[in-house]
């Protein structure tokens, strides 16, 4: 039932550490109002109710 679903992300170990890793490096401002992303994934946030991709080495105004 959950094979072959679009809104599932399919992956290995690996891709999952690798993810959880860029997400720890995620830089925040003292007031958290802006986030920069260091590394070479696009990683998710929830900011406010609403999810926000932050891209590869891309800095984004969150409020």
């Amino acid at each position: 039932m959950m094979g072959g679903q679009s809104d599932i992300w399919y992956a290995t170990n690996i891709e999952i550490i690798d993810y959880m890793d860029a997400v720890e490096r995620l830089q925040f401002t003292l007031d958290s109002s802006v986030v920069h992303n260091p590394s070479s994934l696009a990683v998710w946030i929830t900011a406010e109710g609403q999810t926000v991709e932050i891209a590869a080495g891309q800095t984004v105004q969150l409020d």
